[in-house]
């Protein structure tokens, strides 16, 4: 992250009187959310979000594989 952006997020925190991984945790949601609504992927990616590590990686390859399957 450049740090002009940082700064922005860590004034925004000071004067909303927030820590900071709030305020980047709160964007963070935001954007995938936003991207959720335009990749479906990302909606599946979100879904399998709480499952194990190993479980969520397992599935993004199978996805990844099916997106190649198909552009070939």
């Amino acid at each position: 992250m450049d740090a002009s952006t940082l700064k922005a997020l860590k004034v925004l925190a000071v004067k909303q009187d927030r820590p900071l991984n709030v305020v980047l945790e709160e964007a963070a949601t935001s954007y995938l959310a936003q991207k959720a609504a335009e990749d479906p992927d990302v909606q599946l990616f979100l879904k399998r979000a709480k499952e194990p590590l190993e479980d969520c990686l397992a599935a993004i390859e199978r996805r990844l594989a099916h997106i190649k399957k198909h552009r070939a």
